[in-house]
């Protein structure tokens, strides 16, 4: 009889510690110090943080914003593809290192960060010259971005499709967020409507690309409490905003302020024009 007991406390035991196992996380791939990034699409159960380094003080950075990468005809969001690699080889050749939006978290979270000097580029929209002018550049480059696409442009001549995506999400060097499924202004609509634009964009991103999709762009740049509660509800982690400044976590995670990038910057005045927007900002 105290055998049969013995035998059943291990066995509870041994359920016990099974339930303590978590499943690996879908994360990037680990983090080296400096500005090297040389990733590959493998997906590792955490980000080595190893050799980050640590602030007592708020972390600061700047969150780029752009557009289309085409010849500007006028447009304030249109960077021809020779600035915008003139802008992407002043980076690399300044240490500047590219985040993904789960590095960005932790930056944010943990008051700890890769390198000396960060920085993260977005697009919105997910318009088809994202693909075929700025990734290549990104991949030569081996330098970060995010994407964040409008689900009902997908598929359309002049946005990426399924296939774009994927190729950039695999590469290593491009993540997808998004944009929302039909690009309204979120600030207009009831909470409810809020919700569940944001959860079928959500829902969409994730099926696609077999991934949990962290990242929202404000389409538009329009928002409210209720857009940040649904983000919340939704399951996104950042939201982005349209409101110039350096990004900050006493500003919200979901209320995240970016600097728009304009035309008309080579890759010198690109430079100053980073470089003073830290020191003024």
């Amino acid at each position: 009889m105290e055998l049969i007991i013995l035998a059943a406390v291990l066995i509870h035991s041994d359920e016990k510690k099974a339930t303590l196992v978590e499943p690996p996380t879908e994360t990037t791939d680990k983090v080296v110090s400096g500005s090297k990034q040389k990733t590959k699409n493998k997906k590792q159960t955490q980000i080595d943080t190893t050799h980050w380094i640590s602030s007592e003080a708020e972390i600061s950075f700047p969150i780029l914003r752009y557009h289309s990468i085409a010849e500007s005809d006028g447009s304030l969001l249109k960077i021809p593809p020779a600035e915008f690699e003139a802008h992407m080889n002043w980076l690399k050749e300044n240490d500047y290192y590219t985040l993904s939006p789960e590095e960005a978290k932790i930056v944010l979270s943990r008051k700890i960060k890769p390198a000396e000097k960060i920085i993260w580029l977005t697009f919105d929209g997910g318009s088809l010259d994202n693909y075929q002018e700025g990734f290549p550049i990104l991949k030569d480059l081996e330098l970060k971005a995010s994407i964040n696409v409008v689900q009902d442009k997908l598929e359309t001549n002049t946005y990426c499709n399924e296939h774009d995506m994927k190729e950039m999400v695999n590469s290593g060097y491009v993540s997808i967020g998004s944009h929302t499924v039909h690009q309204f202004d979120l600030d207009t609509m009831a909470f409810t409507d809020q919700l569940a634009e944001l959860s079928e964009s959500k829902k969409r991103l994730d099926q696609t690309l077999n991934q949990k999709t962290m990242l929202l762009s404000y389409p538009n740049g329009k928002y409210n409490a209720d857009s940040i509660e649904a983000a919340q509800e939704a399951g996104y982690t950042l939201a982005l905003t349209m409101e110039a400044g350096l990004a900050r976590a006493s500003d919200g995670l979901y209320a995240l302020k970016r600097i728009p990038v304009s035309p008309g910057l080579d890759g010198a005045s690109f430079g100053k024009f980073i470089e003073d927007y830290l020191l003024y900002h």
